[in-house]
């Protein structure tokens, strides 16, 4: 939609716009003539949330979203309905028992039976009990809604006051500023001091409530940790006693240096036995070969001579090494490894400090030998029992480790739970203490600005009020109009048509108020004072001047949809050509709506004309035809019925012979059935020179009238244009 139509569209209903912001102002200003005056009184309190020595019940850091909740709930308190009824309470109080109240009653307020209802003494005694008690009416009960409606009356019940309380944060700052409005200065700045007053005694009962909870849990929380610690504790001491740990360090490190004993003494032993081994060998070849030479002596041999000092060091490297594998629980791989190398290295070196001893160039007997032998086989039986006891040795001392490591893992876990416990046990403690001392220090709210009773009312809304509904009215309709014309999805303008349909349009007609009987009759009367001012005339002229200038004389008008406007236009038209001297027949082919034929009382007559075997003749035409009232233009009428031009017209009627026609008549206007519903306009379009479609701009296009629209198109070569009926003068231009 266009916005110049819209601005048209509002032009069009600018009256109406004007009615609703002068409805709105008048309204507006008779509402707030009995605005009263209002005068404000201000106080400041600072909460202390942002501050950091500000005493806290937890060791917790506030972030900006926690500090805007906490200043959100002491807003909220401070309108709540119980800290404003206890100020409800303070203000009739005062009222009752003071020489100069704020709110003085009329007669007539004091005959009313809110009023007399109550007794005044009964009264200050349940208020000032309410008060202390800190306690709200409750309208449930009648005694407590006939004070609610007494403080009704004077204008201290719980909605109006919360009305005239304003509570806002100042700047993000740690301040709360409190706004009160009232008649009286002296109320308002009464009434602002001692909602504060009331808001720290509301707060004080509340946390000294909350604060007695938390001791009261929080000392019951204590005792369970200090059970738990003192479990812990006793679960210790019985796992030590049960095992027999003294101090389970001390234990491990001792059985640590004896499995290094044994296993140096084992390495050492094994060494002597791998030298036994080979003495023994030796004794054995050197007997063999006195044997086998029958000697009762023999030469020595050199034996082999190995670097002694060498074994010594692979022998001390293999003793530390092996000690650092022990004490790291004998699970390191690569230095077991180490361990076997340097086994294999002194294994390779087979000798030991006997072994170096050279027997060469003497003179042995076998006897000697024999008796050496024996005693190195006695050694070897000797070493092979001594390093079973050492492997005894290290085996049970091995798995007394391998429990340590589980009795050392059990005692650690016991001793991880206690640090648990203890901590836990303190911060229960120090919470507990806090909360203690936060009971003993609380004082509330410090209120850093007093309430002090102004010099001036407020300035007066009542031009604000009056301009902002004028404001909202003049909104609201623009909002309606705007509404109403791009939901209505009518054709509305000529320049709307062209962008919904394509089609050549060939004149538009502006809307004129439905009539009964004879349009000539009305186009005729039309503003005959107005000169060339009428519009409807004007556009009926250019829409004339199109015909003409078409080149065409048979015309079949006809429309989408039915109550378009043809039956109107093809008489206006008619009257224009006339005026123009030219001769009109009219001739009523709508067998659906034969309004052309009742509008201008024709005889019914197109059914009934044939040619029957002989030439055609106009007289015989002549007695069909009914004149008008406007000379020059005549119509011949038609039946109306359930049947289609090609069904009810005769073989040989008078829509062959039109052309024949042309000799007496200038144009023939045919009106055809509308193109959604029925074929009469196809049946018809034959017989016509050229093809007018009539749409009425306050109709909106349906999807049958695209398809209509489709079929016009298909007949370019008949299809003259389209005219736009119903049109309001201040769309025609768009």
């Amino acid at each position: 939609m266009e916005l110049i139509y819209l601005l048209n569209a509002l032009l069009r209903k600018k009256w109406i716009i004007i009615g609703c912001f002068l409805v709105a102002v008048v309204t507006a200003f008779l509402f707030t003539m009995n605005l009263k005056t209002l005068y404000k009184s201000s106080a400041q309190i600072a909460t202390g949330f942002t501050a950091s020595e500000q005493i806290k019940l937890e060791n917790e850091n506030f972030n900006t979203a926690q500090i805007d909740v906490k200043f959100n709930n002491i807003i909220e308190n401070l309108t709540s309905p119980k800290v404003v009824q206890l100020l409800s309470y303070d203000l009739i109080l005062h009222d009752l028992s003071s020489k100069s109240p704020f709110i003085y009653l009329s007669e007539k307020q004091k005959s009313q039976d809110d009023y007399k209802a109550v007794n005044i003494p009964t009264a200050i005694k349940v208020f000032t009990q309410k008060l202390d008690d800190m306690e709200v009416l409750d309208a449930d009960v009648p005694e407590d809604m006939k004070l609610i409606n007494f403080l009704t009356l004077y204008g201290y019940d719980v909605e109006t006051l919360t009305g005239n309380i304003s509570v806002s944060r100042i700047n993000r700052t740690d301040y709360i500023g409190i706004d009160v409005l009232s008649e009286s200065p002296d109320l308002s700045a009464f009434a602002v001091n001692t909602l504060v007053q009331e808001l720290n005694r509301y707060y004080s009962q509340t946390k000294k409530s909350s604060t007695d909870v938390s001791i009261a849990s929080l000392d019951s929380a204590v005792q369970a940790k200090k059970t738990i610690l003192d479990e812990k504790l006793t679960a210790k001491s019985a796992y030590l006693s049960s095992h027999g740990i003294v101090d389970v360090n001390m234990e491990s490190g001792n059985k640590l240096s004896q499995v290094s004993s044994y296993q140096s003494q084992l390495a050492d032993e094994k060494s002597k036995l791998q030298n036994l081994n080979y003495r023994i060998g030796e004794y054995n070849r050197l007997i063999e070969t006195a044997k086998t030479t029958g000697q009762k002596t023999v030469s020595g041999s050199t034996v082999i001579n190995a670097n002694n000092d060498e074994y010594i060091r692979l022998r001390k490297q293999y003793n530390e090494l092996n000690a650092q594998y022990i004490q790291k629980g004998s699970t390191d791989i690569d230095m077991k490894r180490k361990l076997d190398d340097l086994s294999a290295q002194m294994k390779a070196l087979n000798f030991t400090s006997e072994s170096k001893q050279s027997i060469e160039g003497a003179t042995v007997s076998v006897d000697e030998l024999v008796q050496k032998k024996l005693d190195a086989e006695g050694d070897l039986k000797a070493t092979r029992e001594k390093i079973g006891i050492l492997e005894s040795n290290l085996s049970n001392l091995n798995g007394g480790l391998n429990g340590m490591a589980a009795s050392g893992a059990e005692i650690e876990k016991l001793t991880t739970e206690i640090t648990i416990a203890q901590t836990e046990y303190s911060n229960a403690k120090d919470k507990l203490n806090s909360v203690a001392n936060y009971k003993d220090t609380y004082a509330g709210f410090k209120q850093t600005i007093y309430g002090q009773p102004a010099l001036i009312p407020e300035p007066s809304k009542r031009w604000l009020i009056v301009a902002l509904a004028g404001a909202a009215a003049l909104f609201f309709s623009v909002i309606v109009i705007i509404l109403i014309e791009y939901f209505d999805q009518s054709i509305k303008s000529p320049a709307q048509f062209n962008r919904l349909t394509q089609l050549p349009l060939i004149g538009s007609i502006n809307y004129i108020d439905k009539f009964d009987g004879d349009i000539f009759a009305k186009v005729n009367n039309l503003s005959k004072d107005e000169g060339r001012n009428n519009v409807f005339k004007e556009l009926l002229r250019k829409l004339r001047y199109e015909i003409e200038s078409s080149g065409k004389r048979i015309f079949l008008f006809t429309s989408t949809e039915p109550q378009q406007g043809k039956t109107t236009l093809i008489q206006a038209l008619s009257y224009s050509l006339s005026l123009g001297k030219k001769k009109v027949l009219i001739i009523d082919t709508n067998f659906c709506n034969n309004d052309l034929t009742n509008v201008l009382h024709a005889r019914p007559s197109l059914e009934k004309f044939y040619v029957n075997g002989k030439p055609f003749n106009i007289e015989d035409v002549k007695a069909l035809v009914t004149p008008t009232s406007v000379e020059g233009v005549e119509t011949i009428g038609c039946g109306a019925g359930d049947y289609t031009p090609s069904e009810i017209l005769p073989k040989n009627h008078l829509l062959n012979y039109l052309h024949e026609l042309l000799t007496v008549y200038d144009y023939i206007f045919l009106e055809g059935a509308p193109l959604n519903s029925f074929t009469d306009t196809k049946e018809l379009i034959n017989y016509s020179d050229g093809m007018i479609a009539v749409f009425a701009s306050d109709k909106s296009l349906s999807e049958t009238d695209k398809e209509s629209i489709e079929y016009l198109r298909q007949h370019s070569e008949k299809f003259i244009g389209a005219i736009l009926n119903k049109v309001q003068v201040e769309n025609l231009d768009m």
